[in-house]
C-alpha cells in the first residue's frame, strides 16, 4: 500500500522539525570579538572569531555541529515537503518528498560513518535519533520496505522524540 505523506506531520509543540536542539541558553553561533581601536578607528571593524566558552555555541562551531545544522535542515525541508504533499497530493510533490528522504538519509549515513562528526555528549541518543532518522526515509522509499501511513506516522514520531537529546 502506498503512504500518503499526510500522516507524517510535526509535532505542534515543535515549529520547526530541526532534529537536534543545544541548550536553550545557546547564543548566536557567529560570536566574534572586536578590539577597542578597531572599532573607532574604521567604518567597518575586523572581526576575529574567538574559541566560545559556551559549550552550545563550540558544539555549532564545530564541524559535527555544522553536519548537524545540516541535518537539521534537510529535516526541515522533509517535513515541509511532507506537509506540501499533504494538501497536494500529485506526482511531482510526492517525488520530491522521496527526494529529499534520501538526502536526509544520506546525511545521518554521512554523520555516522564519520565518528569526529559525532559529539562526545549523548554520542549513543545522537546515533539513535539519526538512525531513526534513517527508518524513517527508507519507509519513505517505493520497494518491500515503503511504509504503510500508520509505519511513517508512528516511525516520525520516534525519530522526533529521540531528537531531543542535548549534544553540549
Amino acid at each position: 500500500m502506498t503512504p500518503s505523506a499526510s500522516a507524517i506531520k510535526t509535532s505542534k509543540a515543535s515549529p520547526s522539525a530541526s532534529a537536534v536542539k543545544t541548550s536553550k541558553a545557546s547564543p548566536s553561533a557567529s560570536a566574534v570579538k572586536t578590539s577597542k581601536a578597531s572599532r573607532h578607528a574604521s567604518p567597518h571593524p575586523s572581526t576575529t572569531p574567538t574559541a566560545s566558552a559556551d559549550p552550545s555555541v563550540a558544539w555549532l562551531e564545530s564541524a559535527g555541529g555544522q553536519a548537524q545544522v545540516t541535518f537539521n535542515d534537510d529535516v526541515d525541508t522533509l517535513a515541509g515537503d511532507l506537509a506540501t504533499e499533504s494538501q497536494s497530493p500529485t506526482v511531482a510533490n510526492h517525488l520530491v518528498f522521496e527526494a529529499d528522504a534520501r538526502v536526509v538519509r544520506g546525511e545521518a549515513q554521512r554523520i555516522l560513518a564519520d565518528p569526529p562528526l559525532l559529539p562526545t555528549v549523548n554520542r549513543a541518543g545522537y546515533q539513535q535519533m539519526l538512525n531513526d532518522f534513517i527508518v524513517v526515509a527508507n519507509l519513505l522509499q517505493p520497494g518491500p520496505d515503503y511504509g504503510t501511513t500508520a509505519q511513517d506516522d508512528a516511525a516520525w514520531a520516534v525519530a522526533m522524540n529521540a531528537s531531543n537529546v542535548n549534544v553540549s
